[in-house]
C-alpha cells in the first residue's frame, strides 16, 4: 500500500512541475544537512525554492508530466524550482557558497591556512598540535594565539585525521560547497550538465550575434520586421532625398540644399563670365 506521505510528495512535484517556469535537478548525497538548510534558507530569499523528494516518487511525477530528465544517476534527486529564468537562477546559485568541513581521507581541492588569531585555548595538550604543524603560537592570559598565519595543508594532498583535530579544534570549516545541477528545464527546453556549466555571458553574446545575423538577413531579403523597419526608412528617404535633388523637386525639405546648389552654380558662372571678358 503507498504511503500518505508519498501520495502528497508526488501530488506537490506534479504541481509543481506545472506551475513554475524553470526547473532544475541536483544531488544530495555528500551534502550535509547543515550546509543544505543553509542554502535552502539563502535560496527562498531570493524566491528559489527547494524541494527533497524519493527517486521513485520523482521519477513517477516526471513521467506523469510527460518530462523526459534522465535521473538514473542522481543518488539522492532534489528539485530546485522557480519563476524566474533559469539562468538567473544558475548565476544565483554559483554566487552561492557555504562553508564545510574537510573529510578525512578527502583530497583537498585548495590550500588550507590557519589565520593568526586568538584561539581562546588553554595552554596544554593543544600545543603539541600546534607544534606539529609548525604554527608559531604565543600566550596571551594563558590561552593560546596563533601568532601569524600558516598553510598547514596544499592542494592535491589528503587530509589526515591530525588535520582534522586542528581544524575542528580551532572550528575552521575551509572548504566551500556550491550546487552542481545536473539537468534543467524551462520552457519545453531540456539543459543538460555541459550547458549548466557554460557561462551566461556566452548565451548573451550568441544571441546577440544571431540577432545580428538575422537582422543582415531580412534586410537583404527586403522583408521588413519590427527590429529593420527603422532602417527601411531611412534608406527610402534618403533615396526620396537624392532623387528629389537630382530632379530638383522644389518641396520644403530640399530647398536649402537646391538653393546652395544655385548658388554654387551662379558663383562659378560669374566667374566664368568674368574670365572671358
Amino acid at each position: 500500500m503507498v504511503s500518505t506521505k508519498k501520495i502528497e510528495g508526488l501530488k506537490k512535484i506534479k504541481e509543481l512541475l506545472k506551475s513554475y517556469k524553470s526547473i532544475l535537478l541536483f544531488d544530495l548525497n555528500n551534502l550535509p544537512s547543515k550546509q543544505l538548510h543553509e542554502i535552502r534558507n539563502k535560496l527562498k530569499e531570493k524566491e528559489i525554492y527547494t524541494l527533497i523528494s524519493k527517486k521513485r516518487v520523482l521519477k513517477l511525477g516526471l513521467k506523469e508530466n510527460n518530462l523526459n530528465l534522465n535521473i538514473d544517476d542522481l543518488k539522492q534527486p532534489a528539485i530546485i524550482y522557480s519563476n524566474k529564468n533559469i539562468f538567473d537562477i544558475i548565476k544565483n546559485l554559483r554566487k552561492l557558497k557555504v562553508k564545510r568541513k574537510v573529510k578525512i581521507g578527502e583530497i583537498l581541492s585548495s590550500d588550507i591556512e590557519v589565520p593568526a588569531i586568538d584561539t581562546g585555548i588553554q595552554a596544554g595538550p593543544a600545543i603539541s598540535i600546534f607544534k606539529q604543524f609548525q604554527i608559531q603560537t604565543m600566550m596571551k592570559n594563558g590561552k593560546i594565539s596563533i601568532r601569524e598565519k600558516k598553510v598547514v595543508c596544499r592542494k592535491g594532498e589528503k587530509a589526515n585525521s591530525d588535520l582534522i583535530s586542528l581544524l575542528n579544534m580551532l572550528h575552521i570549516e575551509p572548504l566551500e560547497l556550491t550546487i552542481q545541477p545536473e539537468i534543467g528545464y524551462s520552457e519545453n527546453i531540456v539543459y543538460n550538465k555541459d550547458i549548466l556549466k557554460m557561462n551566461e555571458d556566452y548565451f548573451e553574446k550568441q544571441i546577440s550575434i544571431a540577432a545580428n545575423n538575422l537582422f543582415k538577413l531580412t534586410v537583404s531579403m527586403g522583408y521588413p520586421t519590427e527590429q529593420n523597419i527603422a532602417y527601411f526608412l531611412q534608406k527610402v528617404l534618403q533615396n526620396v532625398r537624392t532623387l528629389g535633388l537630382k530632379i530638383r523637386l522644389p518641396i520644403k525639405e530640399l530647398l536649402p540644399d537646391l538653393l546652395r546648389e544655385a548658388h554654387l552654380n551662379a558663383d562659378k558662372l560669374n566667374a566664368k563670365v568674368s574670365k572671358n571678358a
